[in-house]
């Protein structure tokens, strides 16, 4: 029986500005555990405060293994962006196959859950490089763009596919509703993952029903059931 191996964090970056793709397998577990670390620790402090000590000290590494692989700690968090996109890329992927094999057979509040709870998870992962990007914005010029603009491209691809569902299919400005919902759904992730006011928070499995019935409710109207 054959046995998926994951691939290294670092796989995808060889084409990425500012970094040097290791030739070796100690070269990619070295890189891996520093874009690891720096996901865990921006969790939990901002990007000025983050220091490339920190991230050899959290990766247990020398700075000599970190200019190895980064030419900056710049370079280092776009890498960070990178991988956050490519992980959003897989969730849409996902999402559009798990329409496709279940067409006609999913209700909208079912599909608004299995949306919103992948869109949750992705913001909990990434929770720290969201609020990174969110807070550089002042002295970078396009450090929040790459993300904006995939946001509306996936907005754009969910929504559409979810006015074939059943309930959807035919109503009035339904693509509309829709992506008006998507907008208030991203503005309380984003605004839990910079700001975490609660009462609900990203790790928080409520956030996902209660949005995901916001989202069902304004697409389909007064005659949603929110028993279903």
């Amino acid at each position: 029986m054959s046995h998926h191996v994951k691939a290294p964090l670092s796989a995808s970056l060889e084409s990425t500005d500012g970094f040097v793709a290791p030739r070796y397998r100690s070269g990619q577990r070295s890189a891996d555990a520093l874009l690891e670390a720096g996901r865990a620790l921006l969790a939990d402090i901002s990007y000025e405060a983050l220091t490339i000590n920190d991230l050899c000290s959290e990766a247990d590494l020398t700075k000599g293994a970190f200019y190895r692989r980064f030419e900056s700690k710049d370079a280092f968090f776009i890498a960070l962006q990178k991988l956050a996109l490519d992980d959003a890329a897989r969730v849409k992927d996902a999402l559009a196959s798990e329409m496709e094999c279940r067409d006609g057979g999913l209700s909208t509040l079912e599909a608004a859950r299995s949306v919103v709870e992948s869109m949750r998870l992705w913001h909990l992962r990434h929770c720290g490089v969201i609020r990174a990007s969110l807070q550089r914005r002042d002295h970078t010029t396009d450090g929040w763009r790459p993300f904006k603009d995939y946001a509306q491209g996936f907005v754009d691809d969910i929504a559409l596919r979810m006015t074939r569902l059943s309930e959807l299919r035919g109503k009035k400005d339904v693509l509309t509703r829709l992506k008006i919902g998507f907008q208030t759904v991203i503005a309380t992730m984003i605004n839990a993952a910079l700001n975490d006011p609660g009462p609900l928070r990203l790790d928080d499995p409520a956030m996902t029903e209660a949005l995901a019935q916001m989202l069902a409710i304004f697409a389909i109207g007064p005659s949603f059931d929110a028993t279903r």
